[in-house]
C-alpha cells in the first residue's frame, strides 16, 4: 500500500514538475523523465532477477527500499532547488535513472516471495490480494497529488513522499519468511541468459511475456505522461483536474484486483489474459478519441480495470508454470518490458511533440489492437489454455 502511494507522487508529480517549470517542452521532458526510469529497467531487470534468484530476497528488499530513499531524496532535492535551470532536467534524469535500477532488483525479489510467503496454491488470490493492497490507495493519491501539485511546488510535493519510508523500511524488518532462489551458477550472465532460454522454450510462457510486453511497450505510455499532457494540452484540464481523472484509472485497477481476487479460476485462463489485452486497446481508442468528460472517465477506469487485469493474469499465470529455480529471471521480464514501455514515452513524447497528442492517443490505442491480434493468432493455443486450482495445503504445526 505504501508503494501503491508513492507510485502516483513520482511519476505524476514530475510530469506536473515538467509542465509548470518548462511548459514550452513540457511533453518532451516528461517523456525524457519516464524514458530514464525505463532505460534502467531495461538494463538492470534481468541482472535484478538473476539476483534475486542468487540472495536471500527478503534482506535483499531492505537493502534496496534503502537505496531508493537516498535515489528518491536527491531527486526532491533537485526538483525542488532547480539549481541549474533546464540543466537541472538532466540531473533529475540521471538519479531518475538510478532509482529505476534499484527498483528493477526490488521488483522481481518482491514478486518472486509470493509462493514462499502464501504458498504456490494460493499464488492467484496473493497475486491479486498484493495487486489491491498497492492499488486501494491509488483512487485518493492520485486526485491528493493533484490538489497538492495546486497549493505547493511540485519538488515540495516530491519531498513529502519520502515519508512513505518511515513505514516501508520497519515492515520489512518485521517479516520472518525466508525465500531463495535455485540459482547455482556465481556468473550473473549464464543465470540471465539461462532464463532467457527457459522463458523462450515454453509457448505458453513466451506468449503471455508477449502479451504483456505489447501491452505495456504500447499503452504505457498512454497512462503517463501522455494521458496527463493529454489531459492538460487537449481537455484543458488543471492539476486538481488531472488528478481526479487519474483516481478513475486508481478505482478501474482496484475493481479489477478485487474481482480477480473473487473470481480465482479467470486468472488461470488464458482467454481472460487474451481478452484484458484487447479491451485495453479498446479503452486508449476511446479516451484519445473523446472530448465528452464523462466519456473520458469510462474511458480511463476501463483502462486502469485491463490494464491492471492483463497484469494479474499474467504474473499468476508465470507463478504457476515456472519452476521455483527460474522464478526471479522470468519474472524480471516484466519489469524489463515496463522499462522498454518508459523508454518509449521519450520517443512517444517527441512524437507527440510534433503531431500532437490528439492525433498519436488513438493511434497507440489501434497499434496495442493490432498487436495483441497476431499474437493470439500466432499462438492460438493459449485462448484455450487453462490450469487447474490446487488445493490448499494443510498448515504447518
Amino acid at each position: 500500500m505504501l508503494v501503491g502511494i508513492l507510485t502516483p507522487f513520482h511519476l505524476l508529480t514530475q510530469v506536473l514538475w515538467a509542465s509548470q517549470v518548462y511548459p514550452e517542452r513540457a511533453v518532451l521532458y516528461s517523456g525524457i523523465l519516464a524514458a530514464s526510469r525505463g532505460a534502467a529497467m531495461v538494463i538492470f531487470s534481468l541482472a535484478g532477477g538473476a539476483i534475486a534468484d542468487r540472495a536471500e530476497r527478503r534482506r535483499l528488499l531492505l537493502i534496496c527500499e534503502s537505496l531508493s530513499l537516498g535515489a528518491h531524496a536527491v531527486i526532491a532535492i533537485l526538483m525542488l532547488a532547480a539549481p541549474f535551470g533546464e540543466a537541472t532536467v538532466a540531473l533529475v534524469a540521471l538519479w531518475t535513472f538510478i532509482a529505476g535500477a534499484v527498483q528493477s532488483v526490488d521488483s522481481p525479489a518482491r514478486s518472486a516471495s509470493v509462493p514462499t510467503a502464501a504458498g504456490i496454491e494460493n499464488v492467484g488470490p496473493a497475486v491479486a490480494l498484493m495487486s489491491i493492497a498497492s492499488q486501494v490507495t491509488m483512487p485518493l493519491s492520485i486526485p491528493l497529488v493533484g490538489v497538492l501539485n495546486d497549493q505547493m511546488h511540485p519538488g515540495a510535493v516530491y519531498l513529502l513522499s519520502l515519508s512513505a519510508w518511515v513505514g516501508i523500511l520497519p515492515l520489512i524488518l518485521m517479516l520472518r519468511f525466508r525465500s531463495r532462489g535455485g540459482a547455482t551458477s556465481p556468473k550473473v550472465l549464464r543465470n540471465i541468459r539461462e532464463g532467457l532460454r527457459y522463458s523462450r522454450s515454453s509457448r505458453p510462457i513466451f506468449a503471455t511475456i508477449s502479451i504483456v510486453i505489447a501491452v505495456q511497450l504500447i499503452g504505457l505510455p498512454v497512462a503517463t505522461p501522455l494521458g496527463p499532457m493529454f489531459e492538460i494540452e487537449v481537455l484543458d484540464f488543471t492539476p486538481t483536474q488531472v488528478g481526479l481523472m487519474g483516481a478513475t484509472w486508481g478505482l478501474g485497477a482496484l475493481s479489477a484486483s478485487i474481482t480477480l481476487a473473487r473470481m480465482r479460476s479467470l486468472t488461470l485462463r488464458g482467454g481472460t489474459l487474451a481478452f484484458m489485452a484487447m479491451l485495453f486497446g479498446v479503452a486508449i481508442l476511446g479516451f484519445g478519441y473523446s472530448r465528452f468528460v464523462p466519456l473520458t472517465a469510462v474511458s480511463d477506469y476501463t483502462m486502469g480495470f485491463a490494464f491492471t487485469g492483463t497484469s494479474l493474469v499474467a504474473v499468476t499465470l508465470i507463478q504457476r508454470l515456472v519452476d521455483d529455480s527460474m522464478r526471479a529471471r522470468v519474472l524480471s521480464l516484466f519489469p524489463l518490458s515496463l522499462g522498454f514501455a518508459q523508454v518509449m514515452t521519450a520517443i512517444s513524447g517527441a512524437v507527440g511533440q510534433a503531431i500532437g497528442l490528439a492525433l498519436l492517443l488513438p493511434l497507440l490505442g489501434w497499434v496495442v489492437l493490432a498487436a495483441c491480434t497476431a499474437i493470439m493468432f500466432s499462438y492460438r493455443e493459449l485462448l484455450g489454455a487453462r490450469l487447474t486450482p490446487l488445493a490448499p495445503e494443510a498448515a504447518p504445526p
